[in-house]
């Protein structure tokens, strides 16, 4: 068995338990780009790449519908991983994705200076990483084998939890535990329009269709191109 099906499967099997975070998902990146595409299987490869993404934005909609908007951002805006570059000092310093930077570094700043205005001059800033799922969806953009129409559905859920975050935000200024302190029944449909509700349905096509693949190299697949 290939390391692509093993990823295939561990994925399947753990995708809904509570290991269902950034960190799951990023391994489970990771671990298929060190894979590589194997015996040619480059369909394969963007396939599971593929489900790497259902996972992602399954993940994000459902911290925006239950108002985990912090750990949503993570996954559709924040960098992952961001560094700090200090004149005079040959290694970067990497910077914790919640905390204010004029406190992180307040002691490389020397004493009785503005830790703002010293960032400003003695540092720059590279992103090493961005956010999981816009960097994701560049990949699968760029590989030249997923078709349109399942592109574009993945750009459209994207927009989606952007969307749903706005939302679940105006309603929390004036409730923090909206939308999960409940609705009265006559907004309950215009709520419910306005998250995301993502289900498995497609995370699910695209496994059926990898082992179609694996049985068959000439079975056709609507997530591919023709």
């Amino acid at each position: 068995m290939t390391d692509i099906m093993l990823l295939t499967r561990d994925s399947h099997e753990q995708a809904f338990d509570h290991s269902l975070n950034e960190e799951f998902i990023v391994n489970q990146m990771e671990r298929l780009e060190s894979s590589g595409e194997l015996d040619g299987s480059v369909e394969i490869y963007w396939l599971s790449m593929s489900r790497v993404m259902e996972l992602a934005l399954l993940c994000a909609g459902n911290y925006a519908d239950f108002g985990q908007i912090r750990e949503a951002g993570d996954l559709l805006v924040n960098p992952r991983h961001t560094e700090i570059h200090i004149d005079g000092i040959w290694e970067p310093v990497r910077v914790k994705r919640h905390e204010r930077m004029t406190e992180q570094f307040k002691d490389y700043a020397p004493t009785g200076t503005n830790v703002r205005e010293w960032l400003r001059d003695n540092t720059h800033l590279v992103h090493v990483n961005g956010p999981l799922i816009p960097d994701l969806y560049d990949m699968l953009k760029g590989a030249d084998t997923l078709s349109e129409s399942y592109l574009s559905s993945v750009y459209l859920r994207m927009q989606k939890i952007s969307e749903t975050m706005t939302f679940v935000m105006q309603g929390q200024m004036m409730d923090p535990n909206y939308p999960l302190s409940g609705v009265v029944p006559e907004e309950k449909e215009f709520v419910e329009a306005n998250l995301c509700r993502y289900s498995r349905k497609k995370f699910h096509q695209i496994g059926m269709d990898i082992d179609g693949l694996l049985k068959d190299e000439n079975y056709c697949s609507s997530f591919l191109k023709d």
